[in-house]
């Protein structure tokens, strides 16, 4: 999935950036998606816009969240670099927020600076870069409860 690529992407990306360094094998894997996405011929508009990567179109449903922030947004267009949403609230730029993507099992949390506002109707059109590294959560079941004698002193009070 294109969220996974991303996050493996940024993950990569913010350990270079912490100073840790990263073994031959993650260099090749950094190597092997920037070029997946590296501009096409065909993408004139990137080299006016100062963008590195190539967006993908996707749709995605989101959670936009910052100060006095906790909207669902539908994510339309993702890369490296950053990502689109519409039906987004009004973020300005530079401020500073968090993208919450839920698959599955798996909770992608992204933070996000705000580049460019555009008016969508009754919402917000909001081009978002990506910064810093992002998290990753593994949600598990808990097993079934069983009864102990926690529980059968609860029940006899």
């Amino acid at each position: 999935m294109l969220v996974d690529i991303i996050f493996q992407y940024r993950s990569l990306l913010g350990k270079c950036e912490l100073g840790v360094g990263l073994e031959w094998d993650e260099i090749e894997r950094v190597t092997e998606l920037e070029s997946s996405f590296a501009p096409t011929k065909d993408d004139r508009r990137m080299s006016a816009s100062g963008r590195r990567y190539r967006r993908e179109a996707t749709k995605l449903s989101a959670v936009m969240r910052g100060d006095r922030i906790n909207d669902r947004v539908d994510v339309i267009e993702m890369g490296p670099g950053g990502l689109v949403c519409r039906n987004a609230p009004y973020v300005s730029r530079g401020e500073q927020v968090e993208i919450v993507i839920e698959d599955e099992n798996l909770s992608y949390r992204f933070r996000a600076v705000g580049v460019w506002l555009k008016d969508d109707g009754e919402d917000f059109r909001v081009g978002l870069a990506l910064v810093g590294m992002p998290v990753c959560l593994h949600k598990v079941a808990i097993s079934a409860h069983e009864a102990d004698v926690v529980d059968q002193l609860a029940a006899a009070a």
